[in-house]
C-alpha cells in the first residue's frame, strides 16, 4: 500500500517556501550580513501529529551586540536569534501540509508513522540543501551562508547529513573532535575508560558531552561500577552516580550496599536518586526500612519510580510489577496522596513491552484506583501492537463504561484513542460516555469522537 501522499509537491512547497521567506528577511534586514538559516523544531507524537519546522535566521550584526565569551554558544541557539517564525509558509497552506502529513502517516501500524516521520526528515535535508543553493545562485546569501535542520534528537546525524565536509569542520568542529576521541577512549582498559568519562560528566563542552558520557557508561556495564561508587559520597553529584548505576543494572552486592550507605548521608536531590536508583534495582525494602528517618518525599520518589519514564533509561529494566506499589497503598496510606500526585495523568510513565502486558491487565482489576490509573493510561500504546490490541481494547472499553473511578474512565477513553482507528469499533462505548456524570468524561468522549471522526450518531 504505497498511498497517495505528494512526497514532490510537498517538497517543492517546502522548498519555495524557505526561499521565498529567507530572500524577503535578508531584504528586509538592510544590508545585515546573514550568516544562517535553520528549519528547526520538528515536533511531533509518535503515531500522531506531525508538524512543519520553524524557520530561523540570524546575521552577525545580532550575534555581535553579545559579549565575545557568549557568541560561540548562541552562534546556533536559535532560540536566541533575532528572527524566529512559525508562520513562514503561510498559516493555511502550512495547516493543510500538516493535516495531509499526519493523516499519511497515521494510516498505518506505528512502524509505518515511524518510516514515514523519517522519510520526512530526509526530504527536509533535500529542501535546506535544495533552498541555500537557489539562496546562493539568486545571489541572496554569499557563499558561506548555511541552512541547517535542526532537531534536539537526531542532532549531530541532521547536521552532518545536511553540511558538507568542510563545513561540518568549519562550523562544528566538535563533532569530529568527539568522533575522534571516543575512538581513542574506546581502545582504553575498561577501568580507565570509566574513569575519563566519569570526569566528562556535568559537561557541556569539549569533544565528549555529559550526555554522550553516560550513554557510554551505560554500554560499558558493570566495569562502570569503580568509576561511579565513589561518587556517592561527593554531595552534588551523588544523583549522576546512583541514576546511571539504575540505569546499568546488574548491581553486586557492593553497589547495593553503597547505594544503601549513600541513602543514610546524602540529602536533598542526592538522596531521592539514591532511593529511586535502590527502588529501581529492587530494593525498595531497603527505603521502606528507614522511611522513619527518611524526608516523604524521598520516599514517594523511590516508591514511584519504578512506574515512570526514569525506568525506560535502564539497559534492562526490571518488569513492571504492581506488588510494591499496592503493598505501600495498603499498609503505608499516608503516603497516597503525594503518590497520587507523584503518578498523576500528564506525568512520564513508564513504556511497557508485550511481555508486561500481563501484568499491566491485572492492574485493570486492582482495588485501588492508582493502580489502575497506571495501569490503563500504559495499555494505550499501538505499538504494542495487533495481537495485544484485540486482547486490551475490550478491556479499555470496559473500564470506560465501568470503572468507579471517573479518571480512570476517562484515561480509557484516551487510551483507547492511541489505538486510533483499531478502536474505531469501539465508538459506541465511548458515545455512551458522553453522558457519564462525570464532567471530564463526557468532555474525553467528545474529543474521542472528533478525532476519531465519529462524533455524529450512528
Amino acid at each position: 500500500m504505497t498511498g497517495s501522499f505528494d512526497w514532490g509537491g510537498f517538497e517543492r512547497t517546502l522548498t519555495e517556501g524557505v526561499v521565498r521567506a529567507v530572500t524577503s528577511t535578508v531584504r528586509e534586514g538592510q544590508g545585515e550580513r546573514f550568516y544562517a538559516a535553520a528549519l528547526d523544531h520538528v515536533y511531533r507524537e509518535t503515531d500522531g501529529r506531525i508538524t512543519l519546522p520553524v524557520l530561523a535566521l540570524n546575521s552577525a550584526e545580532s550575534l555581535e551586540r553579545y559579549p565575545v565569551e557568549e557568541r560561540a554558544d548562541l552562534r546556533w541557539s536559535t532560540a536566541d536569534w533575532d528572527h524566529y517564525d512559525d508562520g513562514w509558509l503561510g498559516e493555511d497552506l502550512a495547516r493543510d501540509w500538516e493535516r495531509r502529513l499526519t493523516a499519511e502517516a497515521c494510516r498505518g501500524t506505528t512502524r509505518h508513522w515511524e518510516a514515514t516521520f523519517h522519510r520526512y526528515l530526509t526530504m527536509l535535508v533535500r529542501v535546506c540543501r535544495r533552498a541555500r543553493t537557489e539562496l546562493r545562485n539568486g545571489g541572496v546569501a554569499d557563499r558561506g551562508f548555511v541552512l541547517l535542520l535542526l532537531d534536539e534528537e537526531h542532532h549531530e546525524r541532521l547536521i552532518k547529513r545536511v553540511l558538507t565536509a568542510a563545513e561540518l569542520r568549519r562550523h562544528f568542529p566538535q563533532f569530529d573532535e568527539g568522533t575522534t576521541e571516543l575512538a581513542r577512549v574506546a581502545a582504553l582498559p575498561p577501568t580507565e575508560r570509566a574513569s575519563y568519562l566519569v570526569s566528562r560528566l556535568g559537561a557541556f563542552d569539549g569533544p565528549v558531552d555529559s550526555e554522550t558520557a553516560a550513554a557510554a557508561l551505560r554500554d560499558l556495564g558493570p566495569d562502570a561500577y569503580p568509576a561511579l561508587l565513589p561518587m556517592l559520597a561527593r554531595a552534588g553529584r551523588a544523583w549522576q552516580a546512583a541514576k546511571l548505576l539504575a540505569d546499568i543494572g546488574l548491581p553486586d552486592d557492593g553497589v547495593v550496599r553503597a547505594l544503601t550507605g549513600a541513602l543514610e548521608r546524602t540529602g536533598d536531590s542526592d538522596q531521592s536518586w539514591v532511593a529511586m536508583a535502590l527502588s529501581r534495582l529492587g530494593r525498595l525494602d531497603l527505603v521502606l526500612d528507614r522511611a522513619g528517618d527518611l524526608p516523604p518525599d524521598v520516599v514517594v520518589s523511590a516508591v514511584a519510580a519504578p512506574y515512570t519514564g526514569f525506568r525506560d533509561h535502564a539497559v534492562a529494566p526490571l518488569p513492571l510489577d504492581y506488588r510494591p506499589l499496592a503493598d505501600v497503598i495498603a499498609r503505608r496510606p499516608a503516603y497516597l496522596p503525594d503518590l497520587v500526585e507523584r503518578l498523576a495523568p500528564g506525568h512520564s510513565y513508564c513504556t511497557i513491552t508485550p511481555d508486561e502486558v500481563d501484568e499491566a491487565v491485572a492492574g485493570l482489576a486492582s482495588p485501588h484506583a492508582l493502580v489502575r490509573r497506571h495501569a490503563v493510561s500504559v495499555l494505550g500504546v499501538r505499538a504494542l501492537g495487533a495481537r495485544v490490541g484485540r486482547r486490551v481494547l475490550p478491556l479499555l472499553g470496559q473500564a470506560a463504561r465501568r470503572d468507579p473511578d471517573p479518571s480512570v474512565r476517562r484515561l480509557a477513553i484516551l487510551s483507547l484513542l492511541r489505538w486510533r482507528r483499531d478502536a474505531r469499533p469501539f465508538a459506541d462505548v465511548v458515545r455512551a460516555a458522553l453522558d457519564d456524570p462525570a464532567t471530564e468524561v463526557r468532555e474525553a468522549a467528545a474529543y474521542w469522537l472528533r478525532e476519531q471522526g465519529t462524533d455524529q450518531p450512528t
